[in-house]
This record gives C-alpha cells, structure tokens and sequence, in this order.
C-alpha cells in the first residue's frame, strides 16, 4: 500500500551520534503537529545508530530509515530529499532539538504568505553549558542573495518546499558552508520568508563543525573559494564589500583556530591576510591588537 505524502519531511542526517540521535528524534515525535515523516539519513555510522533508530521506527512508522556509505552531509541531505514525500521539506542536525509547536506554527506561518513556494527561515535558541539564549537574526533587507551570505542559517531552521528542491540540491563538493551557499542560490530565484518563532534547540558541544579548536573554518573558506567560482551568477548579486566583510571573518576565525592549536606564525599570517581583505571592517582594529600581541609574544583571550 502507497503510503499518503505528509505535509512535512524532516530529514536528519547523522554519523556515529547514537547517544545524541534519540532526543533529536524524540522532538519531532513531540511535535503538536502530526502529519510528518522523519527521515534518518545514516552516513555510515559504525556504532548502534541503525539499531537505535530500527527500534524507534517500530514504536512509530513515520520514521524512516536510510544508509549511505559515507559520503558527508550533503549528500546525506540529498539523499533525504529523494526519499521525502512532504511538500515542505525541514531539516534537523542530529545533535539539535525541534521545540513541541515547531511544526504547527511553521505550517501557521505558512498559510499567511502569498506565495507557498518558499524558503522559511526560524529563529532559534542556543544551547551551551552557559546556559540558553536565542540567536535572532536581523531585519531581513531587500537583497536576501546578500544577507544569507553575512548571516549564516544552519539547515535546521530552514524549511523549504519540495519543488525548490527537486531544482536546487547542496552542492557535494562544498564542505561546512555548504547550506549557506544553497540559501543563496534559492534566494537568488525564490521568495524567503522569516519567521519570528523560536523553533530550535541549537546545541553547543565540542564535536559542533563551527568549534573554533577543529577545521571548520578552514573548510568554510576553501568552501567559499570553490562556491565563488562555481556560482559566479550568484555572488555577483552581492557588493563586493560584502563578499569581503564575511571573508575576512573567516580568515579572522582560522587565525583563532591555529592560535588555538599553538601556532602563533600560522595565525599571524592569518590575521594579516583578514586585515588586508576587508581592511575597513569593523574589527580591524582589534585584528591589528591581536597581531601586534602574537608578535611580541603577549596572550591573547579569544
């Protein structure tokens, strides 16, 4: 028997998170609203997450589960899409949480724009052992090509109708900053919307990709580079002070990532090439501060 197309797919894709994975999924079953299915993509965990999630989809038949040898989140994702059946499809990282009226109230919001062939956008609250704050993101400006791009939205506030997607997929050979380049290229042909709801639970631990200490911003500015050049049509819709203001942000947060790691040089040359990139940015000057610190030998609180 076919089973009927849900109004939401949410698809969550996952490597070695067992201990996390079950809370995530956990959420969605929480959810106010009921009409979804729940993708798990594993991309080639080897721990007990093809169990855990076996388990679940036994107690519920709106999760589903698939397996990919390891090929990264992208194509996770992509071969999320290809499975869903919903007409909007969310996506949820594996370490974040839904809240219980996430879904209704997206829905809600929905039903009042003009055109339903959107992206939606959500505002989320962050989660750390500090505490829990929202993270809401700016009035949203006329040039949206240009506002994904100096304001990143991870994929789990993001809900996007299918037939975006069945044009537009994350682009496999871009790693990190590979959700924010697809923001763009869907803004650059779509309405987006941005909701005011709180709908996600972001959690801040040490295996997070954006962790100052790992490589995450060394991948998001070789992922810039590589986007740059591939989606040309697309960044060119940008000033190209904005295009620098964000770079030289990145290369500012791998100065931190080599200080970090105890490699002063690396992350002088770092700090040097940020300055030089977007010399008028607002935090120049503390650059400048951080570099002539490292120079003469002074610690430095990042």
């Amino acid at each position: 028997m076919i089973s009927k197309p849900s109004f939401f797919s949410i698809i969550i894709p996952t490597y070695n998170r067992e201990q996390l994975l079950a809370d995530t999924i956990n959420s969605i079953i929480a959810q106010t609203f009921t009409d979804w299915e729940c993708i798990v993509v594993d991309d080639g965990s080897t721990d007990n997450s093809r169990q855990l999630v076996q388990s679940m989809q036994q107690k519920d038949e709106r999760i589903k589960y698939v397996y990919q040898q390891n090929a990264e989140r992208s194509a996770a994702r992509n071969n999320g899409v290809s499975h869903s059946t919903g007409e909007y499809i969310c996506f949820l990282d594996s370490d974040d949480h839904f809240v219980s009226n996430h879904l209704q109230t997206l829905k809600d919001f929905i039903a009042l724009q003009n055109d339903k062939i959107c992206m939606v956008i959500n505002q989320s609250m962050v989660v750390s052992g500090e505490g829990e704050f929202p993270t809401t993101l700016p009035q949203p400006e006329k040039n949206m090509v240009e506002y994904l791009y100096l304001n990143p939205v991870s994929p789990s506030r993001v809900c996007i109708h299918n037939t975006i997607l069945k044009q537009m997929k994350f682009d496999e050979d871009i790693v990190v900053v590979e959700d924010v380049v697809l923001w763009m290229r869907i803004a650059d042909k779509f309405p987006v919307y941005i909701s005011q709801h709180v709908g996600v639970r972001y959690n801040i631990h040490e295996g997070n990709s954006v962790n100052r200490k790992g490589t995450g911003a060394l991948k998001t500015y070789q992922g810039i580079l590589v986007a740059v050049q591939r989606y040309a049509d697309v960044f060119n819709k940008m000033k190209p002070e904005s295009y620098k203001d964000r770079l030289s942000r990145v290369e500012t947060n791998i100065a931190y990532h080599h200080l970090l790691n105890s490699r002063k040089i690396e992350a002088a040359k770092w700090l040097l090439k940020a300055v030089v990139t977007s010399p008028f940015h607002t935090q120049t000057k503390m650059r400048l501060h951080h570099l002539y610190s490292i120079l003469i030998g002074k610690s430095i609180t990042i």
